[in-house]
């Protein structure tokens, strides 16, 4: 238990302080007992009320002064809850210290997550004094309830139903809450999840620094919430950007084929503007593709590699379409023979896309290959980020994530970084990852 100084006793800024966090309206009581700085802002209060208490941090949150978020009090919220509906009464939480709201023994302050469900808490300063190198849980009592349970009242309810095996609803909630126990609070994985989430935000300024593509997605939802993310990008290696020339001339070998056959003169196309059928053949026979598809067909549209090859070259601003013929651009004439220009080119333009959800994801699998991450693991990761930069996915297609890549997923495939055989276990070669990585920073 922890002693109480005298309410005289005010923090000082950068002063430590020790606060109980309680979740209002249900009983038994959960609460959780942390030690803070003064200057702890109140975005980070939020992240560490959501580890101790073990939220997922699923949906919106806000602090406020008084008994009521909309009372006589101050709400201090979330950014994008502003941008989104603000009548002149809120204040942006960023920026906002804990001291600056809290500076005495006894002062509170309320905390409400899921404006839906209403779950509400009350935060209150037990001590002020006292050395804290970082913040920590040091205590508590029982569970956090169930994410998207109904509030204090679905709680009570389901709370009731797990104690009757002969409830109606017991198995059901059984099922959906796995192991569950309404009384148990572990210490020690309050405290990892704080400094899981740490260690996140240590990592994210070395990504954003290292790999600037990957920004945007953390300004959506910080890298600290990609948990699966995180743990690929500890497992990326960089360590030079040295490129070597006999790995580029592997990697980039019918993409230089094919501007050497498109060459000077150019390629007539069809009435339809593909390939035509003396090209399509000798794509398949000079790059070794016809045993690796299915049927005999000269046509562009049966051929989905030599349509991948000839969609890349253009992507990458390496041939144009003029006059029914495709031509070289200046910068494909001039990186025909030159297979670390093309390498450079080819990372530079990553990820391949027509629209900024297959961009999202073509990073994320950018990721996974430099982690070299085998297929359930890519698409796990990226089914949880997609949906933290706030797209939605239909957990059907949590299997197939990597095909919302498609674009950036056919060059890795087409030029051999993937195995042709993608959603296999089949084993990538060493230079695909490192193609990969170079695709995050150029």
């Amino acid at each position: 238990m922890t002693a109480t100084p005298s309410k005289a006793a005010h923090a000082r800024v950068g002063e430590s302080m020790t606060i109980r966090v309680t979740l209002d309206a249900v009983r038994p009581l959960v609460w959780r007992q942390l030690d803070i700085r003064s200057d702890l802002m109140l975005p980070d209060l939020h992240a560490l009320i959501q580890d101790a208490m073990g939220w997922q941090n699923r949906h919106l949150h806000m602090f406020f002064t008084g008994k009521d978020p909309y009372g006589e009090g101050q709400r201090y919220e979330m950014r994008e809850s502003l941008e989104e509906d603000d009548d002149g009464s809120g204040i942006v939480e960023d920026g906002v210290a804990v001291g600056d709201l809290l500076t005495a023994v006894g002062d509170s302050l309320g905390y409400e997550y899921d404006f839906g469900d209403g779950w509400s808490h009350r935060v209150e300063v037990q001590s002020i004094g006292g050395d804290v190198p970082e913040s920590a849980c040091t205590g508590g009592e029982r569970a956090c309830p169930p994410e998207d349970c109904g509030g204090p009242h679905g709680y009570a309810e389901l709370l009731k139903a797990i104690s009757d095996p002969h409830h109606c609803e017991y198995q059901q909630y059984r099922e959906w809450l796995g192991p569950f126990d309404a009384e148990k609070f572990d210490l020690s994985d309050a405290n990892a999840r704080i400094d899981a989430r740490r260690g996140g935000i240590e990592l994210s300024v070395r990504v954003t620094a290292q790999w600037p593509k990957l920004s945007p997605l953390f300004s959506r939802a910080p890298l600290e919430y990609h948990r699966k993310l995180a743990m690929m990008l500890g497992s990326v290696e960089f360590n030079s950007e040295a490129i070597d020339p006999t790995v580029a001339t592997v990697a980039m070998e019918k993409l230089s084929w094919f501007l050497a056959r498109v060459g000077a003169e150019g390629l007539t196309l069809t009435a339809a503007g593909y390939l035509s059928p003396k090209d399509v053949t000798a794509i398949r026979d000079e790059l070794n593709w016809g045993r690796e598809w299915i049927g005999n067909s000269s046509r562009e549209v049966d051929n989905q590699p030599v349509h991948w090859l000839r969609w890349s070259a253009k992507a990458l601003g390496l041939v144009r379409i003029l006059k029914g013929k495709l031509l070289l651009t200046r910068d494909g004439k001039n990186l025909v023979d030159d297979p670390v220009g093309l390498w450079k080119r080819a990372t530079s333009r990553m990820p391949l896309s027509n629209q900024e959800f297959e961009a999202d994801a073509g990073l994320l699998l950018l990721v996974s290959v430099a982690a070299g991450s085998d297929p359930i693991e890519r698409n796990s990761m990226m089914m949880e980020s997609m949906e933290l930069a706030g797209w939605s996915v239909p957990v059907r297609e949590t299997g197939l994530m990597q095909y919302t890549a498609r674009p950036t997923l056919d060059f890795l495939t087409l030029i051999g970084a993937l195995t042709w055989s993608i959603g296999s276990a089949d084993v990538n070669p060493d230079w695909g990852r490192t193609f990969a990585a170079h695709s995050l920073i150029r």
